[in-house]
């Protein structure tokens, strides 16, 4: 800002005209609260401001007024940045419906150096928007004018980073359309947040060389994000160790259920050649991602005909931990060959003392139109030092049609992660079914991998395979680590009602090679078979090591297959004890029919 002040003096004969020039150097920085309309008539202007004066002693607040409504002519970036002390918020003002933004009409696509979105926030730290709605406006109908996300956080290179801002009660509402693979920095699609290791004009990934350079401590609280390809997406900086220029410990929807975020209806793009997810998370160190609800299609929403996830940790996180806790997950399948993945965990590989969290989960969800597609509840191949599975209800899946083959597997929970410390703890397994002309297999708790593993006090129950073809293989819980124990089950009402089933049923079943195992206090009941595959209440062939086998219950088991066990093992000297075997029924007179059988060879 520059003022110039002139005047005249006599002084005798001379005369002297003197000039005053007063230069600032800069606007004054905004302080204190300001309101549209009153300071500013729309919020495109105090952003304006905003990046011209910076913040001053006390930060900047903007009230805008319920009700109020804005359609933006071009993104809106944000280049200046709060403190602690002097933070910048943008926030909804009185009673009524929040303010509306609508997205202006994009030029880029999702391969474009720029993506299109509402609001940028480019190295900006200490800034909050709460309670402002982003939708897209309703001519945006391609993948060119539609936006690649509503609120983006962004670096302006490796050394600034956007840190420590907050999205909480927004109502964001794009469009499905887009479905296209980001280049560079970025996921799939339109998304309604994102996260990223690039700058708002390019999408190249940055080296991040200090921790100032990562995108940070950033929570998303109380949001609702619908028809987008994608929810909320981070991708970050592959940092080396100590991995403290990686982003960290951005917040997902907090520790209560009111701080939960909604992501509804998300997916389900015309021919769709690329994956819907949730929330995807790439190169994140202690990320919080709980309490969410996370339904793809609640009735309003269209299934996803490719790969679908609700939550995908993916890889690149190495060493790192997470939490993945009390969120709320219903997937809906729309493909044929797909995957489906309601939890997805390949975070924390090179363990290092690192800790994955994956509890408390309620899942849910369907496949009907799977001809070999897999459906995992949650799907974890994490090699972290410990990954924890704990206190998760997954229920009331259903696979397949009887028109379609449905040879694809159903995991409710699946490790196959080379952890350390394996818990897969008090989970509630029930009402599994599937149907298809040909069949597949059911395992209600899989541990393929995992050198300690405690599998114990799990529910196992309700799991139906029908339809036609000889495939039906089914198992309650299956283990293979180095040192196993599957204590305190209970595994009820499995069922196989294919007349035509050749293949074997499980309760518990371990074929891997551990050293020492221990498989007590267990309850099996009512193993059902209609075909004639093997049943089998408890089944173990290892080699070497040792093995306690008590306390077990098992009963209720019919078949009309030629073999049949309460518990079968095999290649070992186990020490058998205590267990309580009876009520097995075979209705092949030719049957082999055992409480206990041990082979050893």
């Amino acid at each position: 800002m520059k003022k110039i002040y002139s005047s005249i003096v006599n002084l005798g004969a001379f005369t002297f005209f003197m000039v005053l020039f007063f230069v600032s150097s800069s606007f004054a920085q905004l302080t204190g609260v300001k309101a549209i309309p009153t300071d500013y008539l729309t919020i495109s202007a105090f952003i304006s401001d905003l990046n011209t004066s910076g913040v001053g002693t006390g930060g900047v607040q903007l009230n805008v007024p319920a009700n109020y409504t804005e359609t933006l002519s071009a993104q809106l970036t944000v280049t200046a940045s709060g403190t602690s002390a002097n933070p910048i918020v943008i926030q909804k003002s009185g009673s009524g419906a929040n303010p509306v933004l609508t997205s202006y009409a994009g030029v880029n696509t999702p391969i474009s150096a720029s993506r299109d979105g509402m609001i940028c926030l480019s190295g900006t730290d200490y800034m909050t928007i709460n309670g402002i709605d982003f939708t897209e406006a309703t001519a945006n109908t391609t993948e060119t004018t539609c936006m690649e996300y509503a609120i983006g956080l962004f670096k302006v290179d490796g050394t600034n980073g956007a840190q420590n801002n907050a999205v909480l009660n927004c109502n964001i509402q794009l469009s499905r359309v887009g479905n296209t693979n980001w280049t560079g920095a970025g996921h799939t699609g339109s998304a309604g947040i994102v996260v990223l290791n690039c700058t708002p004009l390019a999408n190249a990934v940055l080296t991040v060389t200090s921790a100032s350079g990562a995108n940070s401590n950033n929570s998303f609280f109380s949001n609702t994000i619908s028809r987008s390809n994608s929810g909320i997406v981070f991708v970050g900086f592959g940092a080396p160790s100590p991995f403290d220029m990686g982003d960290q410990a951005n917040n997902v929807g907090g520790s209560t259920l009111a701080t939960g975020n909604n992501i509804l209806n998300f997916g389900g793009a015309g021919a769709a050649l690329n994956p819907a997810t949730g929330v995807f998370a790439n190169n994140q160190w202690d990320l919080n991602c709980s309490y969410n609800t996370i339904n793809n299609n609640n009735g309003s929403g269209v299934n996803h005909a490719n790969t679908l996830r609700g939550i995908f940790l993916n890889s690149s996180s190495t060493s790192a931990s997470a939490n993945c806790n009390f969120n709320n997950l219903t997937i809906q399948g729309g493909g044929t060959t797909s995957q489906v993945s309601c939890i997805e965990n390949s975070f924390g590989s090179t363990a290092s003392g690192n800790t994955i969290n994956l509890n408390n989960n309620t899942i849910t969800g369907s496949y009907l139109t799977a001809t070999s597609g897999v459906f995992y509840g949650i799907y974890s191949t994490s090699s972290a030092a410990n990954v924890n599975i704990l206190n998760n209800t997954v229920s009331g899946i259903s696979y397949g049609v009887i028109a379609n083959t449905g040879t694809g597997a159903v995991y409710p929970i699946w490790n196959s992660g080379a952890t350390a410390n394996l818990q897969i703890r008090n989970n509630n397994v029930n009402t599994i079914s599937r149907t298809g002309s040909t069949g597949g297999t059911t395992i209600g708790i899989y541990a393929s991998s995992g050198i300690n593993q405690s599998v114990k006090n799990n529910t196992v129950s309700n799991l139906s395979i029908a339809g036609t073809g000889t495939s039906s293989t089914m198992y309650g819980i299956q283990v293979a680590g180095t040192t196993v124990v599957a204590d305190s089950n209970t595994i009820s009402n499995l069922n196989c009602n294919k007349a035509t089933g050749t293949s074997a049923m499980y309760g518990i079943y371990d074929i891997g090679s551990p050293s020492d195992e221990n498989y007590n206090y267990n309850s099996i009941t009512n193993l059902n078979h209609l075909g004639t595959g093997t049943t089998y209440g408890m089944y173990f062939f290892t080699t070497t090591g040792s093995r306690t086998v008590s306390n077990n219950t098992i009963n209720g088991i019919s078949s009309n297959g030629t073999t049949l066990s309460g518990i079968q093992m095999s290649s070992s000297s186990p020490s058998v004890f205590k267990n309580k075997i009876y009520n097995l029924q075979s209705t092949i007179h030719s049957s082999s029919s055992n409480g206990f059988r041990n082979c050893n060879s």
